[in-house]
């Protein structure tokens, strides 16, 4: 499987994975054949990059799975829909929609953040929510948060921009204080509407809505502050993944706790599988594994080698272990 840039696209080729709309809605299944028709379609949406099937498939894992995903989508729009129609909020269907989340994820070893599979919603407020979701706990887990912890962070995380549905001016910082009091009188737990409450704030005291700093932010909400931003900042490929990451780090120390943005980028794909990648030693191939907590250095299976010759077998370089070695460039353009 590769990772091929929209505009490479030619057709003939096959779809290596199930591509979801921002409803959690299946656009087109893996394995059909894209026609014309079908790339005119992707070149029209936010989509960066797709996977094709190709002779020699690497295998890439899902963040979570096609079907975990469309269901909290779904079910998370449903849920938010009814709120803004005047509903009580059902906490008995949020905790639902993340039990299945959290469980997945937690039989996962070494889960890493691809932007690729979040990158197939765009940014409305239903799909941010599940991305924002499904980061923070992957940075929860790696951080060793317990279950009681996940669950709050999750909960939190699904919830923190509520009060956009309860706003009349859609960008209004009185989303965060009118979510916090919808939640609360809905009977959701201290601990959650505490990080509701705190995900603007900034960790040099400039956030809102009480300018809170530094030991004043809870740890947790901490980690909902860099996961939302990150969202934001990639969603409809607004920004390259290199260059959220560089603001993330700039930002460190500033806005955000230098702690939850290394724990973070610690979790962070950069490379993700099946990206096609030139090094330094003109050599290129396949990244086929992410080394967690190196996010610039995969695991590379070569296929051509420096003076541009197929390799039949192929060999693999882990550049954790090869310092001398870098990623020089990717290839086929793909803007991740």
């Amino acid at each position: 499987m590769r990772l091929v840039s929209v505009n490479d696209l030619r057709p003939g080729m096959v779809l290596g994975k199930t591509i979801l709309g921002n409803q959690g809605q299946i656009l087109l299944r893996q394995g059909v054949l894209l026609t014309e028709g079908y790339i005119s379609y992707l070149e029209k949406h936010p989509f960066a990059a797709v996977y094709i099937s190709t002779g020699r498939d690497v295998v890439v894992e899902d963040v979570v799975s096609d079907e975990t995903r469309i269901q909290a989508i779904q079910q998370t729009r449903a849920l938010l829909l009814e709120v803004k129609r005047g509903a009580e909020l059902e906490i008995a269907k949020v905790n639902e929609i993340l039990v299945a989340v959290i469980d997945e994820l937690l039989l996962r070893d070494d889960i890493m953040i691809n932007l690729v599979d979040l990158r197939s919603f765009d940014e409305e407020l239903f799909s941010h929510s599940v991305n924002v979701a499904i980061i923070a706990v992957i940075v929860g887990i790696d951080y060793g948060c317990n279950m009681k912890e996940l669950e709050t962070l999750a909960q939190a995380a699904l919830l923190h921009d509520i009060g956009y549905l309860l706003s009349q001016e859609p960008k209004s910082t009185a989303h965060v204080t009118l979510g916090t009091d919808y939640l609360r009188k809905a009977g959701i737990s201290q601990p959650v509407l505490q990080l509701v409450y705190q995900h603007h704030e900034r960790w040099d005291g400039n956030g809102y809505p009480n300018r809170l700093k530094q030991s004043e932010i809870k740890e947790l909400a901490r980690i909902i502050q860099v996961a939302n931003i990150f969202d934001r900042l990639s969603a409809n490929n607004r920004y390259p993944m290199e260059e959220v990451i560089e603001y993330l780090m700039a930002k460190s120390g500033h806005e955000f706790e230098p702690l939850s943005v290394r724990n973070f980028i610690n979790c962070v794909s950069l490379y993700p599988v099946g990206t096609m990648v030139e090094l330094n030693t003109g050599e290129s191939g396949v990244v086929i594994k992410s080394n967690k907590g190196f996010p610039t250095r995969p695991v590379v299976r070569i296929e051509k080698n420096m003076y541009g010759h197929v390799v039949e077998e192929g060999y693999t370089v882990d550049l954790v272990e090869k310092t001398t070695y870098f990623v020089k460039r990717r290839l086929d353009n793909t803007p991740i």
